[in-house]
């Protein structure tokens, strides 16, 4: 059974705006599977693959002083699935933030 995999981002970028960043599918193949403004959290969802019924990757946007924070909860869509790719699919999403906003 393939688990949870978690990854931490930091960036000088304002929490809005990578937050917004996120709510667009982060420039990605992922769908948005929810959005919550008040907490600044996204649900992303990738697609459905042969084997995998793809993967979510939670994230959470902080406020800090320098910038903000982005955690990163990725899990498989049915716990039961051993061919999902979720630290492929947290690393892209990983990327993607560094690639747009740094990283410090």
């Amino acid at each position: 059974m393939v688990g949870k995999y978690d990854a931490v981002v930091q960036c000088r970028a304002p929490a809005k705006e990578v937050y917004d960043f996120l709510s667009s599918g982060a420039k990605t193949t992922m769908k948005v599977k929810s959005t919550d403004p008040a907490a600044q959290k996204v649900s992303l969802k990738s697609k459905v693959g042969f084997f995998s019924y793809g993967e979510i990757v939670d994230c959470t946007v902080t406020s800090t002083l320098e910038g903000c924070r982005i955690d990163l909860q990725g899990r498989p869509v049915l716990a039961t699935n051993i061919t999902a790719d979720v630290k492929g699919t947290v690393t892209k999403v990983q990327s993607a933030l560094i690639s747009e906003f740094g990283n410090r």
